[in-house]
């Protein structure tokens, strides 16, 4: 498999999926079930079973209403997006926000168009994940590596590149967040169906975030 397919792939998400039923795991929100619909539709259980609390913060103000994928994508002849609408990466789908919970890194695994570009994949290949298919990768973020949340805060490859995001100069960096030790690479895999990322694990470092997503269902 090439790497431009997987890139497609995590640019794709928006346009492939409007229901998923997924068990998460993350070193960043522990352990939860979720039921979720676009726009907004977010139900939450823990571990026992009983309600998660939903913390909306950044959630962008959109009508709730029934889903359409943003229009002025261009496909591929293989079905993937070749390019998303709009000047930004992110603007033509804002209201996908309305799906926010814990972090911004929430967003970015439902929707990781930041892997699709200024990411070097390298070993691409089908697996099974949770008994669905899914494309994996070892990912290498670069400079202009452009996450939804950087700075180190939210980023899904949490790295150098993914802090000069928000910290292009080497005066603009914390003093503290200097000399970090960051993982040489990750282990991603993106569900085949809607390229949620269902695997995130990173290679060498210390301290730096994974994930883990289980797809019961999608639609």
């Amino acid at each position: 498999m090439h790497p431009d397919a997987f890139h497609a792939l995590a640019r794709s998400s928006p346009w492939r999926w409007t229901a998923v039923h997924l068990r998460h795991r993350s070193s960043w929100a522990g352990t939860v079930e979720a039921w979720l619909t676009r726009p907004d539709g977010v139900r939450l259980v823990g571990p026992d079973g009983s309600p998660v609390a939903r913390n909306v913060f950044g959630q962008t103000d959109r009508p709730s209403g029934p889903w359409s994928p943003p229009a002025g994508a261009t496909f591929r002849p293989d079905g993937l997006v070749a390019t998303r609408p709009g000047d930004s990466t992110y603007a033509a789908c804002e209201h996908g926000d309305g799906l926010y919970w814990h972090n911004y890194s929430w967003l970015a695994m439902l929707d990781p168009v930041e892997l699709s570009h200024h990411v070097d994949a390298s070993d691409v290949r089908v697996v099974e994940v949770a008994g669905r298919e899914a494309w994996a990768a070892r990912l290498v973020p670069r400079l202009g590596y452009d996450p939804r949340c950087g700075g180190n805060c939210c980023e899904l490859l949490w790295s150098e590149a993914g802090l000069r995001a928000d910290f292009p100069s080497d005066d603009d960096v914390p003093a503290a967040w200097r000399g970090r030790d960051y993982p040489s690479a990750y282990d991603v895999a993106l569900d085949a169906v809607t390229g949620i990322v269902v695997r995130s694990h990173p290679v060498g470092g210390t301290g730096a975030p994974w994930l883990e997503n289980d797809i019961v269902s999608s639609s």
